[in-house]
């Protein structure tokens, strides 16, 4: 995963949180002290039920968000492997069949790192990748094979090309679809009901009650970044890193040969 901290998002939250101190200035001054202490103990029992339904729910819409993230970057690798699969059993296909195949595996990946993944940033997928990875998932239509080798390996091969096809459909579905309106605009009117909950309170100190408001926004507007940050797995600060189809690219070129491809990789034995 690839974390790159924006400005937007910062500017965001201190608007949240100027926001709910400004809510709670009103709110002392449209209701005069006394009747907010008198209305303390309502004000108390509705906020513990408004606060923890808007916990729980939440919690919830975090932890979806979070799976959804892991999920792409699962199908990422899993599409990936794939490919490299597919390249390397094409080796044990005769021509033109195994130059097709592995030409096409080529031209996917390079296509996916250079065209599409700038694209998926904007909800978008490649035309082009995606023609590729089709007459991939097709390059042995026309091939009949004659050996009990090319019958074993047949299978293996149609097997990968249908899995990597749909791990893409899975790819394109995740980029496409993202956390639903209806959910933003339930978790802001929540965000929103809490806030007004927390400013008819009355304490007596000023800046207390800023400092308790302020905290509460915090604490909200960083669990709404967490949701914003996970719920769209290719696009914003936090996205699914490119690497694995970076890795099938030096794989396809033979970079990897004579040296480690993964950072946890040794060249030696430990000593």
């Amino acid at each position: 995963m690839v974390y790159t901290l924006s400005f937007g998002s910062v500017a965001v939250i201190v608007v949240g949180i100027l926001a709910s101190l400004a809510t709670v200035a009103a709110m002392r001054r449209l209701f005069p002290a006394g009747i907010l202490r008198a209305a303390h103990d309502a004000t108390g029992n509705m906020l513990s039920i408004v606060g923890t339904l808007y916990a729980v729910l939440l919690g919830l819409i975090v932890v979806d968000a979070t799976v959804r993230f892991e999920r792409a970057m699962e199908n990422v690798q899993q599409e990936s492997n794939c490919l490299a699969d597919i390249f390397l059993l094409a080796d044990r296909f005769p021509e033109p069949q195994r130059s097709r195949i592995q030409g096409l595996c080529r031209t996917y990946a390079e296509q996916v790192v250079e065209i599409e993944w700038p694209l998926m940033d904007r909800a978008q997928m490649s035309v082009e990748a995606r023609r590729t990875g089709l007459a991939l998932a097709k390059a042995l239509d026309d091939f009949e094979p004659a050996t009990e080798a090319h019958k074993i390996m047949m299978p293996m091969i149609l097997e990968q090309s249908r899995t990597f096809w749909d791990l893409r459909r899975d790819r394109a579905n995740a980029v496409q679809f993202g956390i639903p309106t209806v959910e933003w605009v339930v978790l802001l009117v929540g965000a929103v009901v809490v806030v007004v909950f927390v400013g008819l309170f009355s304490v007596e100190h000023t800046g207390l009650q800023q400092m308790l408001t302020g905290l509460a926004a915090l604490v909200i507007g960083l669990n709404l970044y967490l949701v914003w940050l996970f719920g769209y797995p290719f696009a914003g600060d936090l996205t699914v890193s490119k690497r694995p189809f970076l890795l099938d690219i030096g794989i396809f070129e033979g970079q990897f040969q004579a040296g480690p491809a993964h950072e946890g990789e040794g060249t030696g034995r430990p000593q």
